[in-house]
């Protein structure tokens, strides 16, 4: 983890691959509190996970209100709850989400903590989609009616439905180059063909030397 005076442009980004861990939600938010005053760029890359991490990420986020969240393949279950709550959202073209409801097997439970689980679970489902709906700007019960099965969405679908702005723009979410430079861009925004142009460049600059 970064020191608080050793901040560089890249340590901006967070990492949510694969399954919401407990081991990957505690060093996401420990990167997250450890540095409060800075802006984060979270990548996603995940179908989910524990329901309770996610949740614990997004309040998260949702407090500190400077995380803009990329999802670059998947953002399945609690992954687009995380993908929703950031500041500017965006996919990268051939994207994945999907929402569904909070379920889990009650298995051998008494009768009275099956009647207290099964309201604990429809107040958590009640939030969730209080929260997506106010995220995406949809109706709660359209979020309850979506969200009653697993409920797909690709590419420019996940724009329409609210969960993200719109697609990729690395202008907009990559890190700025260091104060203090020689006014190039920082290796990480280079546009494709930037590097190709420069070398033009200078081979022209030979030849018109010779």
């Amino acid at each position: 983890m970064p020191q608080r005076d050793d901040w560089r442009p890249e340590d901006r980004f967070l990492y949510l691959n694969g399954e919401i861990t407990d081991e990957q939600t505690r060093e996401i938010m420990a990167r997250i509190l450890e540095h409060w005053d800075r802006e984060f760029l979270l990548v996603i890359n995940s179908d989910g996970g524990s329901s309770f991490n996610a949740l614990g990420l997004v309040n998260l986020m949702r407090e500190h209100g400077r995380i803009d969240t990329l999802c670059a393949g998947v953002a399945l279950s609690g992954a687009a709850d995380c993908l929703a709550a950031g500041r500017k959202r965006a996919v990268i073209r051939g994207s994945i989400a999907m929402l569904h409801q909070v379920s889990w097997e009650l298995g051998r439970e008494f009768a009275a903590n099956l009647i207290q689980n099964a309201r604990f679970l429809e107040r958590l489902n009640h939030s969730l989609s209080e929260r997506l709906a106010q995220a995406t700007g949809r109706p709660r019960t359209d979020l309850d009616r979506d969200m009653a099965t697993d409920f797909y969405l690709f590419d420019q679908e996940i724009i329409d439905y609210g969960l993200a702005d719109g697609f990729w723009n690395p202008e907009e979410l990559l890190p700025a180059s260091p104060s203090g430079g020689d006014g190039r861009r920082s290796r990480l925004r280079a546009a494709p063909g930037e590097a190709r142009q420069r070398l033009g460049r200078r081979e022209e600059a030979q030849r018109t030397r010779r």
